[in-house]
């Protein structure tokens, strides 16, 4: 971006060089009359520096989204959105909506599962779940039954 700066502030001077030789004589500067400044500013243009010119030139110019403004891609973004890609903004919205609602019960559930399978390791069955099956007071009866509120 800098070589084309450079490049377009050179053949600007080229251009304007017939011009500046011009206002050079006295005739045709009095005669400009008061288009006289253009010939002031091609003179004050001429001592100024090409690199810094191409310099300031490619930072005016260079934005965080490349070699457009932000805003401008986010404005052509949301009018596809709006105009034909309706549909996708649709979805994406009911996406986003519904992906709480669906997914996040699911990885709670597996969640408290897993918890439960290791406080169960930890703390009710720590010599195995065979010995636990086999010498626990309610192993053999029915649960359901209610035979087990003594215990309570």
């Amino acid at each position: 971006m800098l070589h084309l700066s450079y490049s377009a502030q050179t053949q600007k001077r080229d251009d304007e060089r017939w011009l500046l030789q011009q206002c050079d004589i006295h005739e045709f500067y009095h005669n400009m009359k008061q288009h006289s400044s253009l010939c002031d500013d091609l003179s004050a243009m001429s001592r100024s520096s090409l690199v810094l010119n191409a310099v300031q030139h490619v930072v005016d110019h260079t934005y965080l989204c490349g070699y457009t403004p932000c805003h401008e891609l986010l404005d052509s973004t949301i009018s596809w959105l709006l105009g034909k890609g309706l549909a996708v903004t649709v979805l994406v919205a009911l996406a986003l909506l519904l992906f709480p609602t669906l997914f996040v019960p699911i990885f709670r559930n597996n969640m408290n599962h897993l918890a439960d399978r290791r406080m169960h390791q930890l703390y009710n069955a720590p010599y195995g779940t065979n010995h636990y099956g086999k010498s626990h007071p309610w192993s053999g009866e029915d649960e359901d039954t209610g035979a087990h509120t003594h215990w309570l």
